[in-house]
Protein backbone atom coordinates (compact mmCIF):
# COMPACT_ATOMS: atom_id res chain seq x y z
CA UNK A 1 0.00 0.00 0.00
CA UNK A 2 2.67 2.53 0.62
CA UNK A 3 4.42 2.24 -2.52
CA UNK A 4 0.85 2.35 -4.43
CA UNK A 5 0.57 5.32 -2.34
CA UNK A 6 4.19 7.01 -2.91
CA UNK A 7 3.60 6.29 -6.51
CA UNK A 8 0.31 8.41 -7.07
CA UNK A 9 0.52 10.58 -4.46
CA UNK A 10 -2.65 9.56 -2.30
CA UNK A 11 -3.55 10.88 1.07
CA UNK A 12 -5.10 8.26 3.09
CA UNK A 13 -4.95 7.20 6.43
CA UNK A 14 -4.66 3.48 7.85
CA UNK A 15 -7.37 2.26 9.66
CA UNK A 16 -7.71 0.30 12.44
CA UNK A 17 -8.69 -3.30 12.42
CA UNK A 18 -9.69 -5.89 14.39
CA UNK A 19 -7.99 -8.51 15.00
CA UNK A 20 -9.19 -12.69 14.99
CA UNK A 21 -8.74 -13.03 18.76
CA UNK A 22 -10.18 -10.32 19.71
CA UNK A 23 -12.82 -10.84 17.43
CA UNK A 24 -13.48 -13.87 18.91
CA UNK A 25 -13.55 -12.37 22.20
CA UNK A 26 -16.49 -10.22 21.49
CA UNK A 27 -18.45 -12.77 19.34
CA UNK A 28 -18.59 -14.54 22.85
CA UNK A 29 -19.66 -11.63 24.65
CA UNK A 30 -22.27 -9.75 22.62
CA UNK A 31 -23.85 -13.24 20.96
CA UNK A 32 -22.76 -12.19 18.01
CA UNK A 33 -23.12 -15.17 14.92
CA UNK A 34 -20.06 -15.26 13.14
CA UNK A 35 -16.28 -14.86 15.07
CA UNK A 36 -12.71 -15.25 14.00
CA UNK A 37 -11.43 -13.33 10.77
CA UNK A 38 -15.28 -13.19 9.53
CA UNK A 39 -15.88 -10.91 12.03
CA UNK A 40 -12.62 -9.31 11.86
CA UNK A 41 -13.25 -8.07 8.82
CA UNK A 42 -16.92 -7.13 9.50
CA UNK A 43 -15.81 -5.05 12.16
CA UNK A 44 -13.10 -3.38 10.82
CA UNK A 45 -15.42 -1.81 8.33
CA UNK A 46 -18.13 -1.47 10.59
CA UNK A 47 -15.42 0.49 12.96
CA UNK A 48 -15.00 2.86 9.88
CA UNK A 49 -18.47 3.34 9.64
CA UNK A 50 -18.89 4.89 13.19
CA UNK A 51 -15.77 6.90 12.49
CA UNK A 52 -17.14 8.71 9.58
CA UNK A 53 -20.08 9.65 11.76
CA UNK A 54 -18.65 10.48 14.56
CA UNK A 55 -15.99 12.75 12.85
CA UNK A 56 -18.47 14.07 10.77
CA UNK A 57 -16.54 12.72 7.20
CA UNK A 58 -19.41 12.98 4.54
CA UNK A 59 -17.24 10.60 2.05
CA UNK A 60 -14.57 8.04 2.59
CA UNK A 61 -13.10 5.76 -0.03
CA UNK A 62 -12.38 2.12 1.90
CA UNK A 63 -9.46 0.25 0.85
CA UNK A 64 -7.84 -3.30 2.09
CA UNK A 65 -4.35 -3.95 2.21
CA UNK A 66 -4.39 -6.68 -1.08
CA UNK A 67 -5.60 -4.60 -3.82
CA UNK A 68 -3.51 -3.00 -7.06
CA UNK A 69 -5.00 -0.17 -9.39
CA UNK A 70 -4.94 0.88 -12.74
CA UNK A 71 -1.85 3.55 -13.17
CA UNK A 72 -4.38 6.08 -14.46
CA UNK A 73 -6.49 5.92 -11.18
CA UNK A 74 -6.63 8.98 -10.71
CA UNK A 75 -8.26 9.81 -14.29
CA UNK A 76 -10.70 7.41 -14.46
CA UNK A 77 -11.48 8.21 -11.05
CA UNK A 78 -12.20 11.58 -11.77
CA UNK A 79 -14.32 10.44 -15.02
CA UNK A 80 -16.42 8.32 -12.68
CA UNK A 81 -17.22 11.37 -9.88
CA UNK A 82 -18.34 13.61 -13.17
CA UNK A 83 -20.26 11.04 -14.36
CA UNK A 84 -21.95 10.48 -10.84
CA UNK A 85 -22.53 14.17 -10.39
CA UNK A 86 -24.43 14.06 -13.59
CA UNK A 87 -26.94 11.65 -13.05
CA UNK A 88 -27.32 11.17 -9.50
CA UNK A 89 -25.74 14.45 -8.35
CA UNK A 90 -25.39 13.79 -4.37
CA UNK A 91 -28.27 11.28 -4.36
CA UNK A 92 -25.94 8.15 -3.90
CA UNK A 93 -25.14 5.77 -0.99
CA UNK A 94 -22.20 3.47 -2.20
CA UNK A 95 -19.47 3.39 -5.28
CA UNK A 96 -17.68 0.02 -5.52
CA UNK A 97 -14.40 1.17 -7.21
CA UNK A 98 -13.75 -2.72 -6.69
CA UNK A 99 -15.83 -5.49 -6.73
CA UNK A 100 -16.01 -9.31 -7.75
CA UNK A 101 -18.63 -11.29 -9.68
CA UNK A 102 -20.41 -14.02 -9.48
CA UNK A 103 -20.22 -15.05 -5.86
CA UNK A 104 -21.27 -18.83 -4.75
CA UNK A 105 -23.83 -17.21 -2.69
CA UNK A 106 -25.51 -14.59 -5.52
CA UNK A 107 -28.80 -15.59 -6.38
CA UNK A 108 -28.94 -18.01 -9.34
CA UNK A 109 -31.48 -15.61 -10.44
CA UNK A 110 -28.74 -12.90 -11.13
CA UNK A 111 -26.48 -15.54 -12.31
CA UNK A 112 -25.56 -16.66 -15.93
CA UNK A 113 -27.07 -18.84 -17.68
CA UNK A 114 -30.11 -18.12 -16.23
CA UNK A 115 -31.65 -15.37 -17.92
CA UNK A 116 -30.87 -13.03 -21.04
CA UNK A 117 -27.19 -12.08 -20.99
CA UNK A 118 -26.20 -8.60 -22.20
CA UNK A 119 -22.30 -7.76 -21.51
CA UNK A 120 -22.31 -4.35 -19.56
CA UNK A 121 -20.77 -1.43 -21.56
CA UNK A 122 -21.42 1.48 -19.27
CA UNK A 123 -18.18 2.26 -17.02
CA UNK A 124 -20.70 3.20 -14.08
CA UNK A 125 -23.97 1.09 -13.33
CA UNK A 126 -26.42 0.87 -11.10
CA UNK A 127 -25.42 -2.49 -8.90
CA UNK A 128 -27.66 -4.92 -8.22
CA UNK A 129 -25.74 -7.35 -6.07
CA UNK A 130 -22.56 -5.95 -4.90
CA UNK A 131 -19.61 -8.20 -3.60
CA UNK A 132 -16.69 -8.11 -2.30
CA UNK A 133 -15.58 -4.96 -0.23
CA UNK A 134 -12.03 -4.52 -1.22
CA UNK A 135 -12.51 -0.63 -2.66
CA UNK A 136 -15.54 1.21 -2.24
CA UNK A 137 -16.66 4.79 -1.31
CA UNK A 138 -19.58 6.00 0.94
CA UNK A 139 -21.45 8.81 1.97
CA UNK A 140 -21.76 10.18 5.86
CA UNK A 141 -25.93 9.26 5.87
CA UNK A 142 -25.21 5.31 4.11
CA UNK A 143 -22.54 4.94 7.24
CA UNK A 144 -25.17 6.33 9.59
CA UNK A 145 -27.35 3.97 8.63
CA UNK A 146 -25.28 1.03 8.42
CA UNK A 147 -23.55 1.51 11.94
CA UNK A 148 -26.95 0.58 12.72
CA UNK A 149 -27.76 -2.12 10.49
CA UNK A 150 -24.97 -3.81 10.44
CA UNK A 151 -25.16 -4.07 14.53
CA UNK A 152 -28.34 -5.66 14.33
CA UNK A 153 -27.29 -8.14 12.06
CA UNK A 154 -24.61 -9.78 13.81
CA UNK A 155 -27.03 -10.79 16.13
CA UNK A 156 -29.62 -11.98 13.61
CA UNK A 157 -28.07 -13.18 10.27
CA UNK A 158 -24.80 -14.41 10.91
CA UNK A 159 -23.44 -13.58 7.34
CA UNK A 160 -20.09 -12.13 5.86
CA UNK A 161 -20.37 -8.28 5.30
CA UNK A 162 -20.84 -8.38 1.74
CA UNK A 163 -23.50 -10.53 1.71
CA UNK A 164 -25.35 -8.54 4.49
CA UNK A 165 -24.96 -5.63 2.20
CA UNK A 166 -25.61 -7.36 -1.07
CA UNK A 167 -29.05 -8.78 0.54
CA UNK A 168 -29.77 -5.10 1.76
CA UNK A 169 -29.27 -3.72 -2.18
CA UNK A 170 -31.77 -5.97 -3.67
CA UNK A 171 -34.40 -4.63 -1.13
CA UNK A 172 -33.26 -1.00 -2.27
CA UNK A 173 -31.47 -0.11 0.76
CA UNK A 174 -29.47 2.09 -0.91
CA UNK A 175 -28.40 3.68 -4.32
CA UNK A 176 -25.24 2.07 -5.01
CA UNK A 177 -23.30 2.23 -7.88
CA UNK A 178 -20.71 0.15 -9.79
CA UNK A 179 -17.82 0.26 -12.02
CA UNK A 180 -17.23 -1.96 -14.74
CA UNK A 181 -14.30 -3.14 -15.35
CA UNK A 182 -13.06 -1.94 -11.85
CA UNK A 183 -10.55 -0.24 -11.56
CA UNK A 184 -9.09 -1.21 -8.38
CA UNK A 185 -8.84 -5.33 -7.75
CA UNK A 186 -7.43 -7.87 -5.28
CA UNK A 187 -4.35 -9.23 -6.26
CA UNK A 188 -5.70 -12.40 -5.38
CA UNK A 189 -3.90 -14.79 -2.30
CA UNK A 190 -1.56 -16.71 -4.61
CA UNK A 191 0.41 -13.16 -4.59
CA UNK A 192 -0.32 -11.78 -0.88
CA UNK A 193 -2.83 -11.48 1.65
CA UNK A 194 -5.09 -9.51 3.82
CA UNK A 195 -4.42 -8.84 7.33
CA UNK A 196 -7.84 -9.82 7.31
CA UNK A 197 -8.27 -12.24 4.18
CA UNK A 198 -11.18 -14.79 4.51
CA UNK A 199 -10.67 -18.25 4.16
CA UNK A 200 -11.58 -19.88 1.02
CA UNK A 201 -10.36 -21.80 -1.88
CA UNK A 202 -8.38 -20.43 -5.35
CA UNK A 203 -6.87 -17.59 -6.08
CA UNK A 204 -8.68 -14.23 -6.31
CA UNK A 205 -6.27 -11.95 -8.79
CA UNK A 206 -8.67 -10.36 -10.98
CA UNK A 207 -7.42 -8.02 -14.50
CA UNK A 208 -6.25 -5.18 -14.78
CA UNK A 209 -4.94 -3.04 -18.16
CA UNK A 210 -1.87 -1.37 -16.62
CA UNK A 211 -1.60 -2.33 -12.80
CA UNK A 212 0.39 0.05 -10.70
CA UNK A 213 2.02 -3.12 -8.75
CA UNK A 214 3.63 -4.90 -11.51
CA UNK A 215 5.07 -1.45 -12.96
CA UNK A 216 6.64 -1.33 -9.60
CA UNK A 217 8.38 -4.44 -9.60
CA UNK A 218 6.05 -5.85 -6.88
CA UNK A 219 3.89 -8.36 -9.15
CA UNK A 220 5.86 -10.94 -11.15
CA UNK A 221 2.54 -11.88 -13.23
CA UNK A 222 1.06 -9.28 -15.28
CA UNK A 223 -2.35 -8.81 -14.90
CA UNK A 224 -2.98 -8.05 -18.44
CA UNK A 225 -2.62 -11.61 -18.73
CA UNK A 226 -5.55 -12.78 -16.89
CA UNK A 227 -9.14 -13.64 -18.15
CA UNK A 228 -10.95 -10.49 -19.40
CA UNK A 229 -13.16 -9.09 -16.97
CA UNK A 230 -16.79 -10.01 -17.41
CA UNK A 231 -19.61 -8.69 -16.04
CA UNK A 232 -23.46 -9.07 -17.75
CA UNK A 233 -26.71 -7.39 -17.08
CA UNK A 234 -29.05 -9.92 -16.25
CA UNK A 235 -32.71 -9.82 -17.01
CA UNK A 236 -35.55 -12.58 -16.35
CA UNK A 237 -36.44 -14.21 -19.32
Amino acid sequence: MEAQREFHRLAFEYAQTTGPLEADHLAQEHGYLINGTHLACYLSHLNAYRRMVSENIETALILEDDIDMEMDIRERHSKIMSQIGQKYGGDWDMLFVGHCTYDANEPVGLRPPWGHRERRNAELYEAEYPMCMHAYALTKECARRLAVVLEERLKTVGQDIDLVLAIGVQFGMSTVLGVSPPPIVQVGRNVFASDLSLPGNGDTAQRLDKSTLFHLGLRSIDPRTLPQYIDWAITAL
